[in-house]
């Protein structure tokens, strides 16, 4: 059983239904209930120096850690809201389908624009673009790590619990305040590793992309 051309029509992210705000109450709801908390880019920053001044250089291995968290716990909820809306199970979602159900997350969060390339994933391998990544738009140039850890984070957390496997997620391009896109990687964790190990600074995207894609691990 897919999900009929009927249900395809039927969208979680109807503008207007998808956000409620209880203006007696202060809170602000998605469709499935969860609680929704609005950002501004000088609270994101000041967060990310109060960590760097707590953590040094430890700082993005503490981004990342906290994003692959909260990205299983968020893709465990996401899943279970779509296929009660959709009253289809999850893994019966058709791959397209589930791919634009992602990427309208991403935008009405205020991620981003995601795009997701599959063109590798019989060698393990997911590419993904991110255009006006949440601190690539805002980061000064004189962070010291990929801007958006926190988001590599979460896509590792996230994809993990989609697929059923442990993977990991590499930035390996940052896009600069609404010039360019951000780029990460998403594999299996040791070869990420490989590929942290190796060095991605100085390279490009691409050239990150072929080293994983020629891993022996």
């Amino acid at each position: 059983m897919s999900i009929s051309g009927e249900l395809e029509y039927k969208s979680y992210y109807v503008e207007r239904i998808y956000l409620s705000a209880n203006v007696e109450t202060g809170v602000l709801t998605n469709r499935s209930g969860r609680r929704m908390l609005a950002l501004t880019n000088d609270f994101l920053l000041g967060l990310h120096r109060a960590l760097e001044a707590e953590c040094g250089d430890r700082v993005d291995q503490v981004l990342h850690h906290c994003g692959r968290k909260w990205g299983k716990n968020f893709g465990n909820g996401l899943s279970s809201a779509w296929a009660e809306f959709y009253e289809t199970p999850f893994p019966e979602f058709p791959l397209a389908f589930f791919q634009s159900l992602l990427i309208q997350e991403f935008a009405h969060n205020g991620w981003g624009v995601l795009a997701l390339d599959y063109s590798h994933f019989a060698k393990g391998v997911i590419d993904v673009t991110l255009q006006g990544a949440i601190m690539s738009e805002i980061a000064t140039t004189d962070v010291s790590y990929a801007a958006d850890a926190l988001t590599a984070g979460i896509l590792s957390g996230l994809f993990s619990h989609f697929v059923e496997k442990e993977l990991e997620c590499l930035q390996t391009q940052v896009g600069r305040q609404h010039a360019g896109e951000s780029r990460f990687l998403i594999s299996e964790p040791l070869r990420i590793q490989e590929l942290r190990s190796w060095g991605t600074a100085g390279k490009t995207h691409q050239q990150s992309l072929e080293y994983l894609l020629n891993s022996k691990v």
